[in-house]
């Protein structure tokens, strides 16, 4: 019974002593994280607030003279001065901060007052150390057009967390705006409290090169006219040319190449033609979204023109809004001199304007106008040059508008060394294999479709071959001897590396009669590893780079001599009287770079196309 006492009394004991234990371990943890801190704190700030007052004693002419005049002494410059060491945090030696602490004097009804403020590790004094808030009218950065007027919008407000709201007049604003040269300002907004605590907001200004003041600067009348040769600009990875400025600043843009061969159809406007599909539904999805921003929707022109009034220069009717169209003849007529016109083509384009008969315009190169305007059948299959309207606030970061350095309007990207292939984007330009090819599209599956930018050829002769087969209706068909895509099949490759390329099921469109964008028709799908583009693909076309002098199509028709062939004038051939049995024409390779086609060089320009082997 004792033994089980003293066991009690023994555990009782030492519990007590671990209670009293804990105790003493949470003082002193209390003590060293919390009130020796704190102290140190206070002593710091009670001896920097001493060498502060002795500083002002000894140099009591530099004390403000004037009412509310304050002066300001640093940690920094009392350590400097012998007026006392340095100030340590509580544990190691860490300096409190020499910049921000300060002693200020203030002449306050003749007596000064002073005010200590010290900055040390965590702590920091109770004393108003911070500056005004300024909230400006306006944003931040604010970008303005080169010759615009600017009016700095100001200050909105100014309110101190001691001194409260503050007169917006007490704000000291530097800095100017030259809209006259393009560059970067900055507009200062400084103020201080009553403590002389400081306050900086900058504005900036950038001043750019709108496309509408350049457009403005350098036409007659918002057009571009004659055989200009300063208004090119690089869009999307193409080459467009200028048009106009119209009135709320917005400009007009054009392809500087026919991009592929479309009828119109129209039933009866250009609103949900043929075009209007080609250019709104495959063509402006296309584009990179980043220049898909900068295009306002807007109107095109859309009403009939008679064969004796071609030369009108007004327009009576419009289409609904649209993100694409195409010009119209009163674009082409404000932009001809009498003699010519940078919009003159060497093959028929379409223009938007119908004609009396239910036909629509198209124009070539014009040698005495109007002679060369044709009011063409809209299921031919004739030359589109689709057209944006760019927003207002588009600006010109680079270029003179000539051929040879066109107008940027966004910053120009280029494919890194060992970057894969398909991360670049549509229009720019690949060699490979001796040839230029143009990427007109990337796939879900990560290849990179790419069309040729010329043809096939053999000792610099270019490849013609025909439909030899014996079948009536030679309709495009790879199994089949004798036939143009039996003979691309199995015989171009011999003109051709195809070892990065991968075979794809490619899609032989079939017509019954006519072939036309939205026409009804029948789809043969065959595996292969190079095939020819279609007339509905962008950079089918026969372009101004271009030095063949005529290629095959994919699209083909049951109807006997149906075919599709660009020819040397640069539209397509395809009808019966057109197109005879015995049709001979070059070979422009479609094809597709596997996912792990990598970039070695280049930067994707027509002068400078990506490499893909060193």
């Amino acid at each position: 019974m004792k033994n089980k006492k003293k066991n009690f009394d023994k555990k009782k004991i030492i519990r007590i002593i671990v209670a009293v234990a804990i105790v003493v371990i949470i003082i002193l943890l209390v003590w060293f994280l919390y009130f020796y801190p704190r102290i140190v704190f206070r002593d710091n700030e009670r001896l920097l607030s001493e060498a502060g007052e002795r500083y002002y004693q000894i140099n009591s002419t530099r004390l403000p003279k004037d009412e509310g005049r304050v002066i300001s002494v640093t940690l920094d410059t009392l350590i400097k001065q012998d007026y006392l060491d340095g100030l340590y945090e509580a544990y190691g030696n860490k300096l409190c901060d020499i910049r921000e602490s300060n002693v200020k004097a203030v002449n306050r009804d003749g007596e000064y007052q002073y005010y200590t403020y010290l900055k040390c590790g965590n702590f920091e004094s109770d004393v108003d150390h911070e500056g005004p808030v300024i909230t400006l009218n306006g944003d931040k950065d604010i970008t303005v057009g080169r010759g615009e007027e600017f009016s700095d919008p100001g200050i909105k407000s100014v309110v101190d967390n001691e001194d409260g709201k503050m007169d917006t007049s007490s704000v000291t604003v530097s800095g100017e705006v030259d809209t006259s040269t393009v560059g970067t300002y900055e507009i200062t907004y400084t103020v201080r409290d009553s403590l002389d605590n400081t306050t900086t907001v900058t504005r900036t200004v950038s001043v750019e090169e709108r496309l509408s003041t350049v457009v403005a600067e350098n036409t007659e009348n918002g057009y571009y006219v004659g055989h200009d040769v300063s208004n090119y600009i690089m869009f999307s990875n193409m080459l467009f040319r200028i048009v106009k400025a119209n009135d709320d600043g917005s400009v007009v843009i054009v392809s500087n190449d026919a991009l592929a061969n479309v009828d119109y159809t129209n039933d009866g406007r250009f609103a949900d033609s043929s075009l209007d599909k080609w250019l709104n539904d495959y063509f402006y999805n296309l584009l990179e979204p980043r220049y898909q921003k900068l295009i306002k929707s807007s109107t095109w022109c859309d009403d009939v023109i008679s064969s004796d009034n071609t030369a009108t220069t007004e327009c009576t009717r419009e289409t609904a809004k649209r993100r694409v169209g195409i010009l119209s003849l009163q674009d082409y007529n404000l932009s001809y001199d009498g003699i010519t016109s940078y919009l003159d083509k060497t093959n028929l384009s379409w223009y938007s304007n119908l004609a009396s008969d239910d036909t629509a315009w198209a124009i070539t190169n014009v040698a005495a106008y109007p002679g060369s305007l044709v009011a063409s059948d809209e299921t031919n299959l004739l030359n589109v040059v689709p057209a944006v309207t760019l927003k207002a606030d588009t600006t010109v970061l680079d270029g003179d508008g000539t051929y040879t350095d066109p107008y940027m309007v966004l910053e120009a990207t280029k494919g890194r060394r060992s970057s894969n292939l398909n991360e670049r984007e549509i229009g720019e330009y690949v060699t490979y294999s001796g040839y230029t090819f143009r990427i007109s599209n990337i796939l879900e599956d990560g290849t990179t479709e790419v069309i040729m930018d010329s043809v096939l050829k053999s000792d610099n002769q270019q490849v013609n071959i025909s439909y030899t087969n014996t079948q009536e209706r030679k309709v495009y068909n790879p199994n089949q001897e004798g036939n143009i895509g039996y003979k691309i099949k199995n015989n171009m490759t011999r003109y051709i590396d195809t070892n990065l390329f991968v075979s794809k099921d490619i899609g032989v469109p079939i017509y019954g009669g006519r072939i036309t964008y939205q026409g009804d028709h029948d789809t043969k799908n065959y595996n292969l590893l190079i095939t020819i583009p279609s007339t509905f693909d962008i950079f089918s076309a026969r372009g101004s780079n271009a030095d063949d002098s005529g290629y095959w199509l994919i699209d083909s028709s049951r109807s006997s001599n149906t075919k599709a062939a660009v020819r040397s004038s640069g539209t397509v051939t395809y009808s019966e009287t057109s197109a005879p049995d015995n049709l001979t024409a070059g070979v422009k390779i479609k094809a597709y770079f596997g996912d792990n086609v990598i970039i070695r060089g280049g930067s994707g320009t027509i002068d400078d196309p990506y490499t893909l082997i060193d």
